[in-house]
């Protein structure tokens, strides 16, 4: 079965390319939970990610992959799709969720069937999540895992009529919980960025940021630290960002990933996984540093206490 299935070419669109892709026998295939040895496999890998298969089930369908993304059909024309990407900024599985939610949410018969959910494959947490759409008068249902680390994203994606997808389910999910993922750490940057960042910054009438040498951040109402407005999480920063267009020297960039929102002492969560912005090294006269929140434009004044 030859469609055009949505998640395949979301995936195509939104994401640019990370590596190289291979699709071929392996050579030491190590056991798994998810296969026997007397399974016929198959290993495929793209960018930091190598994934065994069952090509008595999986057939490698070149043509509707790419340098950034592999493409898999079972018997029943159901699509497997790994794809890969280095973004602009840091990522998160349940903000690279959001992205793919705003174009899938539009179509006919959109239903989010089960929500986003952490999973633990082969040492990395990864989100399950899956939904249902309609495509030319029927039901399609995508079953997605997400990985996210410093710049790079990972989508595994199972999309499969209706009528189905129960028959694929199960070897789809064979194949990712075999997933193994290495991402380059940005760890040198990093410290680099922790040392302009740790402290504490009183932003004005925006609040008061708490960075910790541990990567945990507190970000309060005003400078009295209550602990019942607030929202705290963790941290990371980088002291390069060509998509913000400034190199070591010039500028910060700082990325929060909130946990926990409280607001009158009542807890709940803030409307997005996580916040970008750019910090500019130019200190002006009265102290202050400028920030920009890469999303909103929103400009803060930050001085360090």
């Amino acid at each position: 079965m030859k469609k055009e299935l949505i998640t395949c070419v979301i995936i195509a669109v939104l994401l640019t390319g990370c590596g190289t892709s291979s699709a071929g026998k392996t050579g030491d295939i190590q056991n798994t939970e998810t296969y026997t040895e007397g399974a016929n496999l198959k290993q495929a890998g793209l960018g930091g990610l190598t994934a065994l298969y069952d090509d008595s089930v999986w057939t490698y369908t070149e043509e509707q992959g790419s340098d950034s993304s592999l493409a898999f059909e079972d018997a029943n024309g159901s699509i497997l799709g790994i794809s890969c990407s280095k973004e602009g900024f840091y990522q998160h599985p349940l903000d690279m969720i959001g992205t793919i939610r705003m174009v899938t949410s539009p179509y006919a018969g959109y239903q989010e069937t089960e929500e986003p959910t952490e999973v633990e494959v082969q040492g990395n947490t990864w989100y399950e999540w899956v939904y249902q759409y309609e495509e030319n008068g029927k039901t399609l249902i995508s079953l997605n895992r997400l990985f996210g680390k410093n710049y790079y994203a990972y989508v595994l994606t199972y999309v499969a009529e209706q009528d189905a997808y129960d028959a694929g389910r199960n070897e789809a999910l064979k194949v990712m919980n075999s997933v193994i993922v290495e991402v380059e750490d940005n760890t040198q940057a990093e410290e680099k960025a922790q040392e302009f960042l740790a402290g504490e910054w009183d932003l004005g009438n925006s609040g008061y940021l708490v960075m910790n040498e541990d990567w945990t951040y507190a970000w309060y109402m005003d400078s009295s630290k209550d602990e019942k407005n607030m929202h705290k999480g963790t941290y990371r920063g980088d002291v390069s960002n060509s998509t913000m267009g400034f190199e070591e020297g010039e500028g910060i960039y700082l990325v929060l990933f909130p946990e926990v929102l409280y607001v009158n002492g009542e807890a709940g969560q803030t409307s997005n996984a996580k916040y970008d912005y750019g910090i500019t090294m130019t200190q002006q006269a009265d102290g202050n540093y400028q920030m920009i929140n890469s999303s909103t434009f929103a400009m803060y004044n930050m001085k360090r206490q």
